[in-house]
C-alpha cells in the first residue's frame, strides 16, 4: 500500500518566517521588476546598490574586526572586478573611434556592444599579493583570511557583473529587434534572456522552500545546510524548470526567442537547448546556494547580513541568481563564438 504523503505542521516561529518571507519577497518584486524591465541606468543603479551592499557583508559578515585597510582595499578590488568590461568595452570603443579621427563623438554605453564579462588577471593578481601582504604584517589577518577575501570577492564582483552583462548585452540584434521609437525602453526585448535567467533561480530557490517546508522530511546535506530536504530539492528543479520553460515557450510563440538557434516553435534542430537550459539552471541555483552555505558553516556563522531580515544578507538572497547569471553568461559567449572554447 502506497505511503500517504502528509504535510508538515507549521509551529509559530515557521509561520512568523514565513510570512517575512514573502513579505520581503513582494518587496523585492517591487523594487527589481521595473529596473529589469527599463533597464539602462536604472538596473545600474540598483544592481549597484546591491553589490556595495554585499561587498560590506563580504567583510562584516565573518564578525571579525578587520583594519580599515582590508575594507579599503576589498572595496577597490570588488569595483575593479565589478565593472570592467563596462570600462574596458567602452574604452576600445574610443580608441578605435580615435584613431580614425572620431574620437570627441565618443559617448560612454551602457547598452553597449560587450562581447563577454570579464575580469582582469593584472587586478587579481594585485589583489592576491595585497591580501597575503596584509597576512604579513598584521598577525590577525590569516591565510584562511587571504583565501577567504580571495574567493569572496572575485565570486561575488564576477556574479553581479554577469547580472550586468546579461541584461546590457545586445540580444536585440540576433533577431533584429530593436525598437528605436522610444528610447528608454528600446531593448527592453534583451531582458527576456535575464527574466529567463532569474525564473530560474528565484523559481527554484521558492519553489524548493515551500515544498520543503510543507512537505521535507529527508535531509539533504545536513552538514552544509541542515534546512534543505531532497523533497525541496526536487520540488525546486521541477517547479523551478518548468516555470522557466513556460517562460521560454510563451516568448517563444511570440516571436522571441531565447538564443539563436535554439528556438523551439521556428523548426531549428537545437530546441532541446531551451529544455535543458530551463531544467539546468535550477541544478545550477542548487549549487550556488550549497557553495555559499558551505562557506559559511565553514566559518561559522549563519547568514551574510541581515538587510532582509527572513531572507538574510543580500548575498543569502543572491547567491544562486549569481551562479545562475555566470552560467548564462558563459554559455551566450561559447554560443555566440560557435563553442569555440578557444576563440
Amino acid at each position: 500500500m502506497a505511503k500517504k504523503i502528509e504535510m508538515n505542521q507549521l509551529d509559530q516561529k515557521k509561520k512568523s518566517s514565513l510570512t517575512s518571507r514573502i513579505l520581503v519577497g513582494v518587496a523585492l518584486a517591487v523594487i527589481a521588476i521595473p529596473a529589469l524591465v527599463v533597464g539602462s541606468w536604472y538596473w545600474f543603479a540598483m544592481i549597484s546598490a546591491f553589490f556595495g551592499f554585499a561587498v560590506y557583508e563580504i567583510v562584516h559578515a565573518k564578525g571579525k574586526p578587520y583594519p580599515w585597510y582590508v575594507w579599503v582595499a576589498t572595496y577597490i578590488f570588488c569595483i575593479i572586478y565589478m565593472y570592467w568590461f563596462l570600462v574596458k568595452d567602452n574604452l576600445s570603443q574610443y580608441l578605435a573611434l580615435n584613431d580614425i579621427g572620431l574620437g570627441s563623438t565618443w559617448q560612454f554605453q551602457l547598452e553597449g556592444n560587450y562581447s563577454e564579462p570579464s575580469l582582469s588577471i593584472y587586478a587579481i593578481i594585485t589583489s592576491l599579493g595585497v591580501y597575503l601582504l596584509f597576512s604579513l604584517i598584521n598577525k590577525d589577518f590569516d591565510f584562511g583570511d587571504v583565501c577567504y577575501f580571495m574567493v569572496m570577492t572575485i565570486m561575488v564582483s564576477f556574479g553581479f557583473q554577469c547580472l550586468l552583462f546579461l541584461r546590457y548585452h545586445p540580444f536585440v540584434e540576433w533577431a533584429g529587434l530593436t525598437d528605436t521609437s522610444a528610447p528608454i525602453f528600446r531593448f527592453w526585448q534583451s531582458a527576456i534572456i535575464i527574466i529567463f535567467v532569474v525564473i530560474g533561480a528565484f523559481g527554484n530557490d521558492m519553489s524548493a522552500y515551500f515544498v520543503g517546508v510543507f512537505f521535507g522530511k529527508h535531509k539533504m546535506t545536513p552538514r552544509i545546510s541542515p534546512n534543505k530536504t531532497w523533497e525541496g530539492f526536487f520540488g525546486g528543479v521541477i517547479l523551478g524548470g518548468c516555470l522557466s520553460l513556460a517562460f521560454a515557450l510563451i516568448c517563444d510563440a511570440c516571436g522571441y526567442p531565447m538564443l539563436p538557434g535554439v528556438a523551439v516553435f521556428s523548426g531549428q534542430s537545437r530546441w532541446w537547448g531551451v529544455v535543458i537550459l530551463s531544467f539546468a539552471l535550477p541544478v545550477i541555483a542548487v549549487f550556488g546556494d550549497l557553495v555559499f552555505s558551505s562557506i559559511k558553516r565553514y566559518f561559522g556563522f549563519k547568514d551574510y547580513g541581515t538587510l532582509l531580515r527572513s531572507h538574510g544578507g543580500v548575498l543569502d538572497r543572491t547567491d544562486s541568481l549569481m551562479f545562475c547569471a555566470m552560467a548564462s553568461s558563459i554559455l551566450i559567449v561559447l554560443i555566440e563564438k560557435g563553442w569555440g572554447f578557444f576563440a
